[in-house]
């Protein structure tokens, strides 16, 4: 169990460093992909709510240090977020296209409102929030969106090391 959250981790900080310093440098993306939160998602719903919670905290801890906004803001949203989806760690199947692309979009979408929520908890920092109807927005949940069914059947490679569960029981559950 503890190489399954210390090689999640490992993946998860790989993914917060490619977004906060190499795709926030390229000029001609108009957002970033947010490639912590799909991780984040596909572990909470391979392994459940608490390893959803604890990879979420972690993911968030890393982007507050990485892009310097105030400490646990990150964090708040993406433990709630890795809560829901462990929720439904026995319900969803997460091969193929569909279901992946749904479960990244619902979790942008649950971002963004957490987002927009507790910006109004920070009001004298500039968050730059911009609203569900946006062209911002839109591009990054078409990005989310598009990116999903790639990085969930690259982080199946991994399931034998990530999961928690014997994958025995997983072939169990899908039967």
């Amino acid at each position: 169990m503890a190489k399954s959250y210390f090689i999640s981790f490992f993946i998860t900080l790989c993914a917060v460093l490619i977004e906060s310093t190499i795709l926030s440098n390229i000029s001609f993306l108009l957002v970033i992909p947010d490639l912590a939160l799909i991780c984040s998602i596909y572990f909470a719903i391979l392994n459940g709510r608490l390893y959803g919670e604890v990879n979420g905290l972690a993911s968030g801890l890393m982007l507050d240090f990485m892009t310097g906004v105030p400490l646990g803001f990150n964090c708040l949203y993406r433990t709630l977020i890795g809560y829901l989806f462990g929720l439904f760690t026995n319900s969803i199947i997460i091969s193929g296209m569909i279901i992946p692309m749904l479960t990244v979009g619902i979790g942008t979408l649950a971002k963004r409102f957490m987002i927009i929520l507790l910006s109004f908890f920070y009001p004298r920092i500039n968050l730059q929030i911009y609203g569900f109807i946006s062209y911002n927005f839109l591009f990054e949940f078409i990005i989310n969106i598009l990116l999903a069914p790639l990085i969930f059947k690259f982080l199946s490679f991994f399931n034998k090391n990530l999961s928690i569960k014997d994958t025995k029981d997983m072939i169990d559950n899908v039967q």
